[in-house]
């Protein structure tokens, strides 16, 4: 089975992937999106902490998603 980083990559890579797209509308189109479903279970602090931990991980080293470890 597929996992979800996987889809999450190729979902991503056909959008960004379109010759005729404004890459960084894409971008901000896709993080929208996915802000909207965090919003339906999720709390505005934490989705805010959510972002903040992902900007402050922003570097060349390949990113670990945990599943509450």
């Amino acid at each position: 089975m597929v996992n979800e980083v996987q889809q999450a990559n190729e979902l991503v890579a056909k959008l960004m992937g379109d010759p005729k797209a404004d890459k960084d509308s894409a971008g901000r189109a896709i993080i929208n999106a996915v802000i909207e479903q965090y919003k339906s279970y999720r709390s505005a602090d934490d989705i805010a902490s959510e972002l903040q931990y992902l900007a402050d991980n922003l570097d060349e080293d390949e990113f670990v998603i945990t599943r509450g470890c």
